[in-house]
C-alpha cells in the first residue's frame, strides 16, 4: 500500500550522513552552566570530540548572562499570564509517526507548542535576536534522516529543552549512549534521585511548558515527546486532566525506522565513541520493551475520556477522519474551525513512494524473536514491504 504521508525515506531519498555537515557544536550550546558541567562529568568525552566541546563551552559561557534576563523576563510573563489549559500530550515510540501528528496539531492557531528555537535554548527565550540568529546559520532546511523540513519557529519535542534546563532527562543519551540505561532509570522512573531532585524535575518541566505557553500565546499547549510514553503517572500529577494520543505503528517497522534514524543521527550528537550496530541494535531494542511495557502499565491512569489510542497506519490513510475523531472525541469542540488548516498542510506533505527495507534474514530473525510478543498483542504480521535477503543479495536501507 502506498502511504502518502510517509515519514522514512528510501535510501535513494536520504542522503548519507557524511554529507550533512554541521559546525562542531552541541545541542548542550543551551544548556545551563550548572547542568552542562554535571552531563560532562558522567560521561567520557572522546578525543575525537574535544573540539566540539570546546566550542560549545565558549557558547555556553557566552549565554550564561542572559539567563538573568530570561528569569526576570519569563517570570513577569508567566505570573501575568491567564490560567493555562491542560496541555495535550502526543504519546508514541520513536518512528511510529508522532512527529506528522505533532506537526498538523500544531497547524490550529489555537496550538501552543515549544518551538524548535526554544527546543535547543529554553533558558534564551527571551534573547532570540541573539541566539536565533546563531542557530539559523548552523540548522539544515531538512532534517537528514527523513527529509523533514527544519525551522527554528516549527514544533519540537521538549526533551532536549527539558535536559538543558537540569540534567534528568533521557536525550542525554544522544551524548554518551553507554549510559542510557542510566538515563532511562533517572529521567522516566526517578531512580536515584532524591527529594529535592525530583522536586526539581517536576518544577522545571512544568515551568518549560508555560514558557512555551506564554512565547507562542495558543490556548491548548500540544506536546511531542516520544519519552512521556513511559511517565504517563507523572504528567498526571502535574497535569490530572491532561489529554492524550497514543499512536501506535508496527513494531518491527518501528525498529527498522528507529534504527535507520539513530545510525543518521548519533555520529552528528555523540561526545564518546559511537556505538556498534550491535549495541545501538540492543539498545533500541530493550528501550522499545521498557516504553511498551511502561505505557501498558500506567494507560490505566488515565481517564477514558481523557486518551484516544489511533494506529499510525489507519491515521496514514485517512488522517482528517483521525483529526476529526480528535477534535471531536477527545479534545470536545467542533472541529471545523481546525480541520481547514490540517487538510492545507497536509496536501503539502504527500510523498507517493512506498518504503521499503531490504534486512539479512539472520538479523530479521533476531529482530522479530524480541518483538514478536509486542507484534501479537497489538495484531500485525511482517508487512510485505520488508523482506529477507541473504549477505550476498545487497540491501535498500543504509549500509551498517
Amino acid at each position: 500500500m502506498v502511504n502518502p504521508y510517509a515519514e522514512d525515506r528510501t535510501a535513494q531519498q536520504v542522503r548519507s550522513m557524511s554529507e550533512f555537515k554541521i559546525p562542531p557544536i552541541s545541542t548542550l550550546a543551551g544548556s545551563s552552566f550548572v547542568g552542562y558541567f554535571r552531563i560532562l562529568r558522567h560521561g567520557k568525552v572522546a578525543e575525537r570530540s574535544y573540539l566540539k566541546v570546546l566550542l560549545t563551552t565558549l557558547v555556553v559561557l557566552i549565554r550564561a548572562p542572559f539567563q538573568l534576563w530570561e528569569n526576570l523576563v519569563f517570570g513577569i510573563k508567566i505570573s501575568r499570564a491567564s490560567p493555562f489549559a491542560q496541555p495535550l500530550f502526543i504519546l508514541g515510540h520513536w518512528r511510529s509517526g508522532t512527529t506528522l501528528l505533532h506537526n498538523v496539531l500544531c497547524q490550529d492557531p489555537r496550538a501552543s507548542y515549544l518551538t524548535t528555537y526554544a527546543s535547543v535554548f529554553p533558558n534564551n527565550m527571551a534573547s532570540t535576536w541573539i541566539f536565533k540568529t546563531f542557530l539559523k546559520m548552523n540548522m539544515p532546511e531538512k532534517r537528514p534522516s527523513d527529509g523533514v523540513a527544519l525551522h527554528t519557529d516549527f514544533p519540537q519535542e521538549d526533551e532536549f529543552a527539558f535536559g538543558n534546563m537540569q540534567p534528568n532527562a533521557y536525550y542525554n543519551f544522544f551524548y554518551f549512549p553507554s549510559r542510557y540505561q542510566q538515563y532511562y532509570d533517572r529521567a522516566v522512573h526517578h531512580a536515584g534521585m532524591d527529594e529535592r531532585e525530583i522536586d526539581r524535575w517536576y518544577r522545571t518541566y512544568d515551568k518549560l511548558l508555560k514558557k512555551a505557553a506564554v512565547a507562542s500565546s495558543g490556548e491548548r499547549m500540544i506536546v511531542k515527546n516520544p519519552v512521556n510514553t513511559a511517565r504517563i503517572g507523572k504528567l498526571l500529577q502535574l497535569y490530572p486532566d491532561a489529554k492524550f494520543i497514543y499512536i501506535q505503528r508496527n513494531p518491527i517497522e518501528v525498529f527498522l525506522s528507529t534504527r535507520r534514524f539513530f545510525q543518521q543521527l548519533m555520529p552528528t550528537l555523540c561526545l564518546e565513541e559511537p556505538p556498534t550496530k550491535s549495541f545501538m541494535d540492543d539498545m533500541i531494542l530493550n528501550v522499545y520493551d521498557r516504553m511498551m511495557h511502561d505505557y501498558e502499565e500506567q494507560r490505566s491512569l488515565i481517564p477514558a475520556k481523557n486518551l484516544l489510542e489511533i494506529r499510525y497506519e489507519v491515521f496514514a490513510e485517512a488522517p482528517l477522519v483521525t483529526l476529526e475523531a480528535i477534535e471531536r472525541n477527545l479534545l470536545d469542540r467542533d472541529p471545523a474551525p481546525a480541520l481547514s488548516n490540517y487538510s492545507a498542510y497536509l496536501n503539502t506533505q504527500k510523498s507517493h513512494r512506498t518504503n521499503t527495507y531490504d534486512v539479512e534474514e539472520a538479523d530479521l530473525q533476531h529482530v522479530l524473536k524480541c518483538l514478536r510478543p509486542h507484534m501479537s498483542r497489538s495484531g500485525y504480521a511482517l508487512p510485505e514491504s520488508i523482506k529477507a535477503v541473504t549477505s550476498t543479495q545487497g540491501r535498500s536501507e543504509p549500509p551498517n
